[in-house]
């Protein structure tokens, strides 16, 4: 079961708590797919700054634990344009509405993002079973698409938290919003360099650590508030 022992009423002890967060934090899947991103990511950059040798034994541990990670991850994610599905049609509704209320540039910036990454998760899915044998025909095309739409769903990203940025008030609103400024960047940065749209300039090594920084960052942005 997942579910957490309650802890009885009155002040917790400081790593009594710090483990009832973190216990907390990896139960959403979300997370535990960001944990493996930060080691995926992690074994790309020191292929790229430490182990170059390809004869190497280490090198080569450290790259099938680079490919098994990026075969993983997509197994994880399988399906996931289904919840993109949900979002487009949340984002119409809104754009649809007569409520004054409604941020039509948000939801507009929304709306392309989610758009672009339904396409995204579509391509993912059938790189997946390219990768994993289960399908016979080159993934590669479909990757290289993929990775295109990922840098437009961040530009949609980085445009809309920019906004959310200016527009906020209070000092920890604006903190939170300059680090998911900072994620979207990082993730523009890894799919120009996946996408080659950006060679020589952004390396195998630069595209490893953007990716953690993405990362650890998206732990940060999750970590529960209580």
């Amino acid at each position: 079961s997942e579910s957490l022992e309650r802890v009885p009423p009155g002040p917790m002890p400081l790593k009594e708590a710090s483990l009832e967060l973190i216990a907390k934090h990896l139960n959403n899947q979300g997370n535990k797919d960001k944990l493996i991103k930060i080691v995926q990511y992690g074994a790309q950059a020191l292929l790229h700054y430490v182990y170059k040798d390809p004869n190497d034994p280490t090198t080569k541990r450290v790259s099938k634990i680079f490919w098994s990670l990026v075969l993983h991850r997509k197994l994880f994610r399988y399906l996931f344009f289904v919840n993109e599905m949900v979002n487009i049609r949340n984002r119409i509704k809104e754009l649809s509405s007569k409520d004054p209320k409604v941020d039509k540039i948000n939801s507009a910036l929304l709306l392309g993002k989610n758009s672009t990454f339904f396409v995204f998760w579509l391509l993912d899915n059938a790189v997946y079973l390219s990768m994993g044998k289960l399908a016979q025909f080159n993934g590669g095309p479909a990757a290289m698409l993929s990775y295109k739409l990922w840098l437009v769903a961040s530009i949609c990203s980085l445009a809309r938290n920019a906004r959310l940025y200016l527009s906020a008030e209070d000092r920890e609103e604006k903190e939170e919003q300059l680090l998911r400024l900072v994620q979207d960047i990082a993730d523009i940065v890894v799919s120009l360099g996946f996408s080659k749209m950006a060679d020589p300039h952004i390396t195998w090594g630069h595209i490893g650590f953007a990716g953690i920084i993405s990362a650890v960052l998206q732990l940060r942005l999750t970590w529960p508030k209580e």
